[in-house]
């Protein structure tokens, strides 16, 4: 059984290949993901820091790995939190590792010069389950929404740098 920091430096082996065009390798990308997900107990792992303390009917988040570079974030998300469209400025993997979530992605349609808005298109559109994998490409088409469905869905999220 591979250890997080095995699993993350076999991830990150494929994205240094292929830098910030991750669709490129999203069948090697799936493969480390799902590795990284076989691990048992990163759903009752300590994760630090959080974004708040974890409470029934609340969504939270925080690291399990970071290294300056990379970072894998744990999310806990109840049944019925669901998120806007929204983007991180950046490329993002996301897997669930327990339980169930809505997910979309958009592609975008206008070139960006109007602030505040984004004339989009559905890219995906699914729902992700356990050992479910999603290769979410850098902007302009990084913008995705979430919604969990199970009482709680535990997501596993990869990323490298600061989201904008």
């Amino acid at each position: 059984m591979l250890s997080v920091r095995d699993a993350m430096t076999k991830l990150i082996a494929v994205i240094d290949e292929v830098g910030d065009e991750v669709e490129r390798a999203e069948r090697e990308i799936t493969a480390a993901m799902h590795d990284l997900m076989a691990i048992p107990g990163l759903d009752a792992a300590v994760v630090s820091p959080t974004t708040q303390p974890a409470e029934k009917g609340k969504p939270s988040t925080g690291w399990l790995y970071y290294d300056c570079e990379f970072r894998l974030v744990r999310g806990d998300i109840p049944a019925g939190f669901a998120q806007t469209p929204h983007n991180h400025g950046a490329w993002n993997i996301l897997g669930v590792y327990r339980g169930a979530m809505h997910y979309r992605s958009y592609r975008r349609r206008d070139d960006g010069s109007e602030p505040y808005f984004a004339d989009l298109e559905v890219a995906e559109d699914r729902v992700m389950t356990e050992g479910d994998v999603t290769v979410l490409p850098g902007p302009p088409h990084d913008i995705h929404a979430t919604a969990g469905l199970a009482p709680t869905t535990v997501s596993l999220l990869v990323a490298r740098g600061q989201f904008a």
